[in-house]
């Protein structure tokens, strides 16, 4: 179909770059011939590197164990892609039963959570009646369709229970035993559509494709169709960062006090406003950029990893989100992540029910994990129920509720010196570092990073430009205030030339 598409005209561009190599994002997105408004004033100080295609299922279970998002092999999706035919637009649209709603559904302006924005506006949300209303929004719009109850749904499949899950020894046990099903939507999405940086609802890990077109639709093609590298139009760029740089992209105490989305505009930063490298540590970190294809591979989404997703094309994209018992880590890293958001999120029933029983956090919990720590097998997986059972421990009388015998039958396992020699996978080294976080008392203002180094940070346009590093909070509370003065006193071009000569950077490139 696309082979069509460039003999009609239609100018293509092609995924070439290797997965795994490093790349700078601004020029890697221009070489993808991305809209200038999109890339234009990206800094070229943020590196990135294309998500994993998983090639086997050894791959697939170190990527998941890793904490890496991975394009999963197609054959996952295959089922739901194949129950719209050629173009599930064309499936949805142009089908009056299917495009029109019983009830109307509230869609999401396109660039919802865009730095500055209030946190709750009803100015972001659009009612509509029909898909079709989802695409020729003006703005472009981005439906959300969960697939709760069946009343007032349209008269479409239920598209993401034809979603086949990878890694059934890992994600399933026996039975399904370790699977917790949250909650499964289709996404409808216009072109232009923007979601800004977030993260999913609860510690689950999410399973998306996009579903086949057959042509691309809009008024406006103006850049090149992308193809990803199975030669299929990409319709949405996913670009994530690693849990630990939560921090650098997101700012929860400036949005608790001001109650509007306070993060980094990675469209719109200049390079002198970001932190600045310290010898060979640039506190930056190296971004993934996950292509999705229409009738592509199944995009795996790890737990807690801040995101922003860029629509490329007109769209439909079905997800399935799903708790794992043997990453409750995961689960209680989002709780007390959560607990420091004035705006708590809606907790899903496994967290606000479940966890708080006491008879089913043993019978449905801890009995499975149990059963794996001793059973199961390779010993990756034994790793995993280990973390999850500690993590029981941990949170029982905060964030769970568990029977003081439960405890100790956990205890017992625990101190097995053969369970004790299993190794720790990624994921788990990290995770007291990032809970020793939430404990540590960092001014308001100010950034720590890893390697014990601090920056103040003032919010313009809702979006933070930093300071110089610095070796205490104290230091970089002056800077803060510095900045905030000269801003105050002497404008944003003021503050603008001041980090300028402070960074030695002349303007170029972001």
């Amino acid at each position: 179909a696309f082979r069509k598409m460039e003999a009609q005209g239609v100018d293509t561009v092609s995924i070439k770059e290797t997965p795994g190599t490093e790349y700078v994002l601004v020029d890697l997105l221009r070489s993808w011939k991305l809209p200038e408004s999109v890339v234009g004033k990206i800094s070229d100080r943020w590196k990135c590197q294309i998500a994993p295609f998983a090639t086997d299922e050894a791959d697939l279970n170190q990527h998941v164990l890793d904490g890496t998002p991975v394009l999963t092999p197609s054959r996952f999706g295959q089922r739901a892609c194949s129950s719209v035919g050629e173009d599930c637009l064309e499936y949805l649209i142009d089908n009056p039963e299917r495009n029109t709603f019983p009830k109307p559904k509230i869609a999401f302006v396109a660039g919802w959570g865009r730095p500055g924005s209030i946190l709750i506006d009803d100015e972001e949300l659009r009612v509509v009646n029909s898909f079709e209303e989802v695409l020729n929004g003006d703005p472009p719009l981005n439906l959300q369709m969960f697939h709760r109850s069946d009343e007032g749904e349209p008269n479409i499949p239920r598209f993401p229970e034809f979603l086949d899950w990878p890694l059934p020894t890992l994600f399933s046990g026996s039975e399904g035993e370790l699977r917790v099903p949250c909650d499964m939507a289709t996404r409808v999405s216009a072109k232009q559509a923007l979601t800004w940086w977030h993260l999913d609802d609860g510690g689950e890990f999410l399973l998306q494709v996009g579903l086949p077109l057959k042509e691309v639709r809009g008024k406006h093609q103006e850049n090149p169709v992308l193809l990803g590298p199975s030669g299929k139009p990409v319709v949405k760029l996913f670009v994530f960062a690693a849990r630990n740089a939560y921090d650098i992209l997101v700012q929860d105490k400036e949005s608790n006090k001001t109650h509007r989305f306070s993060h980094l505009d990675l469209f719109n930063s200049p390079s002198h406003a970001l932190p600045e490298p310290s010898g060979d540590y640039d506190p930056l970190p190296t971004l993934w950029v996950a292509p999705l294809e229409a009738g592509g591979r199944p995009l795996l989404s790890p737990p807690n990893v801040p995101h922003l997703v860029l629509t490329l094309q007109h769209c439909v994209m079905v997800e399935e989100r799903v708790i794992h018992k043997l990453f409750l880590d995961e689960v209680h890293y989002f709780m007390e992540k959560a607990e420091g958001w004035a705006e708590r999120p809606i907790f899903y029933p496994f967290l606000k029910e479940t966890l708080q029983d006491a008879d089913k956090v043993r019978d449905e919990v801890v009995g499975p994990l149990l059963k794996v720590l001793r059973e199961g097998s390779p010993d990756q997986v034994r790793a995993r129920a280990r973390e999850s059972l500690a993590t029981v421990v941990k949170c029982a009388g905060k964030h769970f509720v568990v029977h003081p015998e439960t405890l100790s039958e956990i205890d017992t396992a625990l101190a097995d010196a053969a369970v004790q020699a299993l190794e720790k996978d990624k994921r788990a080294l990290e995770q007291e570092e990032l809970l020793q976080a939430f404990s540590r008392n960092i001014p308001d203002g100010v950034t720590a990073f890893p390697n014990d180094r601090f920056a103040g940070h003032v919010h313009i346009g809702g979006s933070p430009w930093w300071g110089p590093l610095r070796e205490t909070p104290e230091e970089a509370v002056k800077d803060r205030k510095d900045m905030i003065s000269m801003k105050n006193k002497k404008g944003l071009g003021a503050l603008d030339e001041h980090l300028r000569k402070e960074r030695g950077t002349a303007q170029g490139r972001g």
